[in-house]
């Protein structure tokens, strides 16, 4: 019963154990499905469920009868035409850095677009290449296939990007450079940075961003037909693109064998992007994504792109950016953006022809922007979070030194030893009652605490599992300062080899201890042994998601040393699916019982007090067999009241 008293509340309960609490409330033993039950129920086939898999798998079929036309569709339209002539801007640009003809990349940006309009679940993000892909592509490429066989004319481009992506490569042929692509490249970057800048604090003012990009294209494209740079200095153009498309290929069985690993590394990061880049804009506006579908939708896309000879795509950071502030609402504005890139593939492509490839290159570096100004965040990162920022730095230096894909592979091992470090050195600390109220926090913490005489309540945050069970132990027995506890026995851990496991399961007969622990007797002169007034421990294991086989054993060994020495233990806030596991397991015997588990740490708490004042009074202990454990807790009038006027229930 829970009664309000102003901002207070009254709770008028039994003290629980597990067992009592299951036992009281008729806890129902329900069946877990097994493997076969979930493959069964996902096989079953019924209308409702066809209706419910098409939805999920075609979410073009769920939004697209809904779309409100008269309200969306003139704001779709302007995203999609803004949003589509930087994709054919990024498409020419990331080519380059793929080190394929820049048709391609219009390719990239044409053919994902009309599968994700189909199978993907995010309405803002914007569908093509992305420049950190585009590199991981580009490094493949390059040493797959030799630069005279795909036709790029990279070899006469000496743009720090367009030539070798490689400092050895740069500096080797530094003498080589192009003064008008280096003057042209150094222009166009300048501008971009400084108009990105404008766009970037000015953005809550400019009611769309400035499209620096199709600005400079169309004027360095100007510039260079009339002044004629080709002819007077030599520079790279990016010439005539391919009309059309070519018919669709297969994938060649030996290059696949020679890029899975490639392959994979690509696939997590192209992923990853534009999850978190959809979830980004799913949050922002409220509606749901579908991670699984989302990874259906790019790999769909990414299929059919590559049959027609594009590369890898994902969503560009900028792009996406575009689409949703010039006001897109649906995937209407990526199907415009799509037709905006095919009137370039079929009929205007020929004005891009006068276009330095070196503009494109300063372009796609320009748009590597928003990462590279992310190492003013390693501060920041490292004050909020020391791991997440040594993974940061680990990743940088090792995409620098060992390539994108080694790299990549290098900083998720790094991830995974942080992971596997914070697991092992779990977080425990020692609990205290805060307010004589049923909340318990770190000791440390609060300056109004109250620790019941003899009880310590110990915490651990951590599965607790084989790689961390020893540092648990330790710890557990340094904050009860129960050292001696660890050599109470003649047998050390060695010695409990797997032959023997079994007699931790057998009931102890404490007359044939080794030693009998006396805290009251002498001892011998010159040994000074420090005196450990404990008779209680709790222990919290609310934040302990699973104990495997290992833990369990040596947890088991460890209450026993405690069990031995005269000291209760009690464990608190096991989740559910706990208490079965340990007796699945043979945990419990004659010194080990389901008894000791209890609802919460205040109950744990309650029953030692009360157990304690039963054992001290004799007039308690017969009231104690006439009357059951219910208790009044009150969190206003302290942890508990020694004042008993009614012998069948304690006041708290």
């Amino acid at each position: 019963m829970v009664e309000p008293v102003g901002n207070h509340y009254v709770v008028a309960r039994r003290v629980y154990s597990e067992n009592s609490f299951d036992e009281e409330h008729e806890k129902l033993h329900r069946y877990h499905k097994n493997f076969w039950d979930h493959l069964k129920l996902y096989f079953r086939c019924s209308p409702q469920r066809v209706k419910k898999v098409a939805l999920r798998m075609f979410p073009v079929i769920s939004w697209l009868p809904a779309y409100r036309f008269r309200e969306w569709i003139l704001s779709d339209i302007v995203s999609g035409i803004n949003t589509g002539l930087v994709s054919v801007l990024q498409g020419l640009a990331f080519a380059l850095l793929v080190n394929v003809p820049p048709g391609y990349g219009l390719y990239a940006a044409f053919f994902p677009v009309l599968v994700y309009f189909i199978f993907g679940t995010s309405r803002h993000i914007s569908v093509g290449p992305f420049p950190v892909l585009s590199l991981m592509v580009g490094g493949v490429v390059t040493r797959l296939v030799p630069d005279d066989a795909i036709g790029n004319g990279t070899a006469t481009n000496t743009s720090a990007i367009d030539e070798q992506r490689t400092l050895e490569s740069v500096f080797s042929q530094i003498t080589d450079t192009n003064i008008a692509d280096l003057v042209t490249s150094l222009l166009v970057l300048i501008i971009v940075f400084v108009v990105k800048e404008i766009n970037d604090r000015y953005k809550a003012k400019l009611p769309t961003p400035i499209p620096i990009e199709l600005i400079v294209t169309v004027l360095a494209a100007l510039i260079s037909h009339f002044v004629k740079f080709e002819e007077k200095f030599n520079v790279a153009v990016v010439g005539k693109l391919e009309e059309g498309f070519q018919a669709p290929v297969a994938p060649d069985a030996g290059i696949i064998q020679k890029c899975v690993g490639d392959g994979i590394s690509i696939a997590i990061v192209g992923f990853a992007v534009a999850f978190s880049v959809a979830k980004v804009y799913s949050i922002k506006h409220d509606y749901p994504i579908d991670g699984n579908q989302e990874l259906i939708a790019f790999g769909l896309g990414n299929i059919l792109g590559g049959s027609f000879k594009g590369f890898a795509s994902s969503t560009a950071l900028s792009r996406s950016g575009v689409q949703e502030s010039t006001g897109g609402k649906t995937q209407i504005a990526g199907i415009i953006s799509a037709i905006i890139v095919l009137i370039v593939i079929l009929a205007i492509g020929f004005l891009l022809a006068p276009l330095q490839k070196s503009v494109l290159a300063s372009l796609a570096l320009g748009n590597l922007k928003g990462m590279l100004m992310q190492f003013r965040e390693v501060g920041v990162l490292w004050r909020k979070d020391k791991y997440d920022c040594m993974i940061w730095v680990v990743t940088f230096l090792a995409a620098v030194f060992l390539g994108l894909d080694i790299g990549l592979a290098t900083a998720v091992a790094f991830e995974l030893l942080t992971v596997v470090i914070r697991s092992q050195i779990p977080s425990c600390t020692t609990l205290a009652n805060v307010g004589r109220s049923n909340i318990y926090r770190n000791r440390k913490d609060y300056t109004d605490i109250y620790e019941p005489e003899g009880v310590k309540i110990f915490k651990c945050s951590s599965p607790i599992f084989f790689a961390n069970i020893e540092f648990f132990k330790e710890k557990l027995i340094s904050a009860k300062g129960l050292i001696c506890v660890a050599h109470h026995t003649q047998e050390s851990d060695d010695e409990l080899d797997n032959n023997r496991m079994e007699e931790l399961d057998q009931p102890t007969d404490m007359a044939d201890l080794p030693i009998q622990i006396n805290w009251d007797a002498e001892l011998p002169p010159g040994i000074t042994v420090p005196r450990v007034d404990i008779h209680s421990i709790v222990l919290d294991f609310s934040a302990v998601s699973f104990l495997d086989f290992s833990a369990m054993r040596v947890l088991q060994k460890t209450l026993k040393e405690f069990v031995r020495i005269d000291i209760d233990i009690y464990i608190a806030g096991a989740h559910e699916g706990f208490l079965e596991k340990l007796e699945r397991c043979a945990f419990f015997d004659e010194e080990i019982k389901p008894s000791m588990f209890f609802l919460t740490i205040h109950d744990a708490v309650l029953h030692i007090l009360l157990q304690k004042d039963i054992a001290s009074s004799p007039k308690l202990k017969l009231a104690e067999k006439r009357s059951s454990n219910d208790c009044i807790i009150t969190t206003s009038n302290g942890l508990r009241s020694r004042e008993r006027t009614i012998s069948s229930e304690t006041k708290f």
